[in-house]
C-alpha cells in the first residue's frame, strides 16, 4: 500500500511510543497505564478512536492480526489493527454482520479514491470505528469519508439514521396506537345496539378483548425495545454488580429482579420501564370492561297512532234527532236535552225558532260514568288499551296534545285565624266563614250552586215540551251565569293539629281560608305518559282565556221571567240562549262537565269535637279520610280534580268531543288510525332493551395512560439508540457472549458447575461495559497518541495496540483503556437519559 508520510517523519512520529514498546512487560490487566506514553499537560481529545493492526514500522505485527470484527452489538472493532494517514481497509459484510480479514481497496479506475463494493465499507466510514483525518489531506476527510458525498449517502440526517435503526419501535408504538383508537371505533358503533342475542354478545366481547390485546401488545412491544436500549446504556455509565446486571437483562422477565436495591438505585430509568412492562396487561382488564350488556332505554323521535285529543267545538254540529256513528258506533253528546216540540224527532232540517228549539236539561249518562270514576278514583280514567294502541307492542311512549276546554280559575279571598266574616259577605260570599276552625268547629264549608242553571225550567210534557201555548219565556232554557264555587276550610299549621277546642294550642292551629273559584275556558298544555299499562298526564301549561259566560250573579233579585229558574245575572246580553244552536251545545257541553264536578263540592264537614261529614266531597281524594281535615294545597287539588274528569273524557271515544290529535276537526270514535299516515302524531317512544353501553372516558383514561407511558418509552428508547450511536442493540445470547470475550474476565474466581452456577463472589464483582484492549508488545492497553503539532504532540493521528473488545470488564480495566486512549484527563459528567448527545463521544465510569 502507497505511505502518503515520509518515513523519516513517522520514524518521529512514533519513537515515544517505540521506546515504550522495548519494554516489552506482561500485561496485567488492572496495572497502572506508564506514564510516559503521554505528555501531562495534553489535553484529552475527543473520542472518535479507530483501534487497527501495530504499525509496519514498529515491525511487531503479529500473525493473524488486522482483522475487524462486530461483536453482534450494532459496534465494530478492530483486531490489534494500525492505521496510518491514507490506509483505509476494506471490511466485506455478510448477513450475520461478521467482517472478513482486512484487505487493502484497490484505487477506482481514474480515481485516487479505493474501490468500494456495496457489500464493503472504509474503517473511516461512520459505521465503521471512527476515522481520523491526517494533515495530508489539509484537515478534511479523505476520500470516502466524513464530509464527502459518499459518506453522507451512507449516514444520511440524523433523523433519518434514527428512523432506519428504530423502525421497529415506532412501528410497534402506532401500531399500538391504531388499535386503540380502532377498538374506540368498535365500541362506538357497539354502543346502543340491542344485545338480545348472547352468542352475538359473546363474539363481541371476545372481539373487544382481542384489540385491547393487540393494543397492549403492540404498545409493550414499543416499551420493551425501548428498555433493551436502556439497558446498554446502563451498563455502559454505570459500574454495576453483576448480580446488579443480571437484574437489569432479566426485569421484564423475573418481577423479583425488581428488588435490587442498586437496580432501582442505579439504574432508575431502566427500572422505571421494566415496572411499567409489567403493569400493562392492566391495559387487557380494565379497557374491555368498558363495553357491557345493560337495561337501557332505547329513545326514537317518530309517529304514534290512535293519538286523540278534545275539540268542544264539536258540540255544536250535533243534533240528537240525525243519530251519528263513527266508524260503525254511535257518537254520544255531553248533554241531553228538552224540545218545545213533542215528536220532533222527524224535524231534522226545520231550523230553530222562537217556538221550536232544544233547551239543555241535563249532563248525558255517559259524562256521569266517566266523572264519576274520576272522582272516586283520584286520577285520570286511561282508555282500555290505550298503551298498545298508541306506542306499538313493547314500547313506552310520551306526547304533548293541546286543546281547550273548561277550567276553574281561583283566588283566595281571605286567609286568617280570624277572618272578617260580614266583609267576606260584603264580596258576595255565602259562607259564614266564622264557623271555621280555630274560630269554629267545621274544617270544610263550601256553596257551589249560587246561579246553577234549574233543569225544570216550565212545566213539561212528557219530552219536555212546554205546557203552554207560544209565545214561550224569553230566557226559557237560558245559560244566564256559571255557578261561581266558595270554599272554606280550615289549613293547619302543623302536622298533628289537636282535635277538640280544649287542648292547649288550639288557637294557632289553623287558619281559615276562604277561596273563589270562576268557570274558565282554559287553553290546556298536556304531556301523555303511556309505560306499560299504566298512562300518566300532567298539565304542562294552563291559560285561562275568559269566562265561560261573562256575566255577573245577583243574588238578592228574582228574575220573574215566566221560569221557574230564578236567577238573575248581568248583563243579561251575555246570556246564551238556545236559538243560537252552535254556542248553545258548546256552553252546555262545558255546563254538563262543570255540573258533574260541583255536584262532589258542597256541603259542610264538622271537625270537632267529633267528625261529622255532611258533604259527598268525602268521597273524593280531596279529603283526608283519617282526620276529616282537607288535604294541603286544597285549590290545586281542586283544580286538578276538574282536569282529571276533563282528561278522562278521552277514556270515552265515542264522545263527539274526542278527535284525532294530529286533525282535530275528525272525530275518533273507536276506530283505530294506524293505516292513516295522514293521522299519525308526534311522539316519542321508548322501550327497556338489553344493549350494549360503551364507557368512554374509562376507555380513554385507561389507553390515555399506556399511550402515554410508551411514547415516554420510546422517546427513552430513541435517546439511548443515539447514546449508542444509532446502532440498534439486543439481548441475544450471541450479543451478551460477545460482551462478555475479553480475557480480562477468566482472571475472576471461576468454578466448574455442571449446572452453570456462577459463584457468589462472581456475582458480587463490580463490573462495566466498554473498551478493552489487549497489550500491546509493551504489555500496555492498545492506545492512540498525537505527535506533531496537530495532536498533543503537534503531528498526525495514530492507533497502536493489540486486540481490542467491546464488553464487560472490571472499572479498573475500562479506565485504563480510557486513561490510555484519552490521558489522564477527568471524564465529562453523565448525559441525562433523555440526552441524544452520544455517549462514544467519551468514556466514564461511575
Amino acid at each position: 500500500m502507497e505511505q502518503h508520510a515520509p518515513a523519516q517523519a513517522q520514524s518521529e512520529f512514533y519513537d515515544p511510543y517505540l521506546q515504550h514498546v522495548e519494554q516489552n512487560v506482561a500485561w496485567d490487566p488492572v496495572a497502572p497505564t506508564p506514564d510516559n506514553i503521554y505528555s501531562p499537560a495534553s489535553p484529552p481529545h475527543r473520542s472518535r478512536v479507530a483501534f487497527g493492526p501495530v504499525s509496519p514500522l514498529s515491525g511487531n505485527t503479529p500473525a493473524g492480526a488486522g482483522t475487524p470484527s462486530s461483536v453482534g452489538l450494532g459496534i465494530a472493532a478492530a483486531d490489534g489493527a494500525a492505521q496510518f494517514p491514507g490506509y483505509h481497509y476494506i471490511a466485506p459484510r455478510d448477513s450475520f454482520q461478521q467482517d472478513s480479514p482486512p484487505k487493502t481497496p484497490p484505487l477506482a479506475k481514474g480515481s485516487s479514491k479505493p474501490d468500494l463494493q456495496p457489500h464493503e465499507y472504509d474503517l473511516g466510514a461512520s459505521d465503521a470505528a471512527p476515522y481520523y483525518y491526517p494533515q495530508q489531506y489539509g484537515g478534511s476527510a479523505p476520500p470516502g469519508g466524513p464530509g464527502s458525498s459518499r459518506f453522507a449517502s451512507l449516514t444520511g440526517s440524523t433523523a433519518w439514521k434514527m428512523l432506519v435503526s428504530a423502525w421497529p419501535m415506532y412501528g410497534m408504538f402506532f401500531i399500538g396506537f391504531a388499535f386503540a383508537v380502532g377498538h374506540h371505533i368498535f365500541y362506538s358503533k357497539l354502543d346502543g345496539r340491542p344485545a338480545d342475542d348472547q352468542k352475538h354478545q359473546i363474539q363481541m366481547m371476545r372481539f373487544g378483548g382481542f384489540l385491547s390485546y393487540a393494543a397492549k401488545a403492540a404498545l409493550l412491544g414499543a416499551v420493551v425495545f425501548a428498555y433493551r436500549q436502556q439497558i446498554w446504556v446502563t451498563v455502559i455509565s454505570n459500574v454495576l454488580r453483576l448480580r446488579t446486571i443480571d437484574s437489569v437483562f432479566a426485569a421484564v422477565d423475573e418481577p423479583m429482579t425488581l428488588l435490587n436495591w442498586e437496580f432501582i438505585k442505579k439504574a432508575r430509568v431502566a427500572a422505571c420501564l421494566a415496572v411499567l412492562a409489567w403493569l400493562f396487561p392492566l391495559t387487557v382488564i380494565l379497557t374491555p370492561a368498558t363495553l357491557t350488556v345493560s337495561p337501557i332505554t332505547e329513545t326514537k323521535n317518530g309517529q304514534c297512532h290512535n293519538v286523540r285529543t278534545l275539540n268542544f267545538e264539536q258540540e255544536g254540529e250535533k243534533n240528537w234527532r240525525q243519530p251519528e256513528r263513527i266508524n260503525g258506533f254511535r257518537g254520544v253528546s255531553l248533554s241531553i236535552y228538552n224540545s218545545t216540540v213533542q215528536n220532533s224527532a222527524g224535524l231534522v232540517d226545520v231550523p230553530f225558532n222562537e217556538t221550536f228549539f232544544d233547551y239543555w236539561t241535563g249532563m248525558s249518562p255517559a259524562v256521569d260514568l266517566v266523572s264519576s270514576q274520576s272522582a272516586l278514583t283520584g286520577s285520570v280514567i286511561p282508555r282500555p288499551g290505550v298503551a298498545l294502541d298508541t306506542c306499538g307492542a313493547g314500547w313506552n311512549c310520551s306526547y304533548t296534545i293541546s286543546f281547550k276546554a273548561p277550567g276553574y280559575k281561583c283566588t283566595e279571598m281571605a286567609r286568617g285565624q280570624k277572618l272578617d266574616e260580614q266583609g267576606l259577605m260584603e264580596q258576595g260570599s255565602p259562607l259564614h266563614v266564622g264557623e271555621l276552625a280555630p274560630n269554629g268547629n267545621y274544617s270544610y264549608l263550601a256553596n257551589t250552586e249560587l246561579g246553577e242553571y234549574y233543569p225544570h225550567q216550565i212545566e213539561v210534557f212528557a219530552g219536555g215540551a212546554p205546557n203552554m201555548t207560544p209565545p214561550y219565556p224569553k230566557n226559557l232554557g237560558a245559560f244566564r251565569t256559571e255557578p261561581v264555587l266558595w270554599i272554606g276550610h280550615a289549613d293547619p299549621t302543623r302536622p298533628d293539629p289537636p282535635e277538640n277546642k280544649s287542648v292547649e294550642g288550639w288557637d294557632t292551629a289553623f287558619e281559615a281560608v276562604l277561596t273563589r273559584c270562576e268557570h274558565y275556558l282554559t287553553n290546556y298544555t298536556v304531556q301523555f305518559n303511556h309505560t306499560y299499562s299504566t298512562q300518566s298526564t300532567t298539565v304542562v301549561k294552563r291559560e285561562y282565556l275568559h269566562p265561560i259566560i261573562d256575566t255577573t250573579y245577583q243574588p238578592n233579585r228574582n228574575a220573574e221571567d215566566g221560569t221557574k229558574d230564578n236567577t238573575t245575572a248581568t248583563p243579561e246580553s251575555n246570556y246564551v240562549f238556545p236559538i243560537d244552536y252552535k254556542n248553545y251545545r258548546e256552553i252546555a257541553a262545558y255546563h254538563s262537565l262543570g255540573f258533574s264536578m260541583r255536584r262532589y263540592l258542597p256541603g259542610q264537614i264538622q271537625y270537632a269535637p267529633f267528625a261529622m261529614p255532611d258533604s259527598e266531597v268525602t268521597k273524593t281524594h280531596l279529603i283526608d279520610h283519617e282526620t276529616y281535615l282537607p288535604v294541603p294545597n286544597l285549590i290545586d287539588q281542586i283544580q286538578q280534580f276538574y282536569e282529571n274528569m276533563t282528561l278522562s273524557l278521552l277514556s270515552y271515544p265515542q264522545f263527539i268531543v274526542v278527535t284525532w290529535a294530529a286533525q282535530p276537526s275528525v272525530r275518533a270514535g273507536l276506530a283505530n288510525s294506524t293505516g292513516d299516515p295522514a293521522l299519525a302524531y308526534p311522539c316519542t317512544r321508548t322501550r327497556i332493551i338489553n344493549a350494549y353501553v360503551y364507557n368512554r372516558r374509562d376507555l380513554w383514561i385507561a389507553y390515555a395512560v399506556a399511550i402515554s407511558v410508551a411514547m415516554a418509552a420510546v422517546v427513552l428508547g430513541s435517546a439511548a439508540i443515539s447514546q449508542n450511536n444509532f446502532h440498534v442493540r439486543d439481548v441475544h445470547v450471541s450479543s451478551v457472549v460477545a460482551a462478555t470475550r475479553a480475557p480480562c474476565l477468566e482472571q475472576l474466581p471461576w468454578k466448574a458447575s455442571k449446572w452453570g452456577e456462577v459463584p457468589r463472589e462472581i456475582l458480587e464483582t463490580r463490573l462495566g461495559y466498554g473498551v478493552i484492549a489487549e497489550p500491546g508488545p509493551n504489555g500496555t492497553p492498545a492506545a492512540q497518541a498525537m505527535t506533531g503539532s496537530g495532536g498533543w504532540m503537534g503531528g498526525s493521528p495514530v492507533v497502536m495496540g493489540g486486540k481490542v473488545y467491546y464488553g464487560f470488564a472490571p472499572k479498573e480495566v475500562l479506565e485504563q483503556t480510557r486513561v490510555a486512549t484519552f490521558g489522564p484527563g477527568k471524564p465529562r459528567s453523565r448525559t441525562s437519559a433523555w440526552s441524544f448527545r452520544r455517549w462514544g463521544e467519551d468514556f466514564h465510569y461511575k
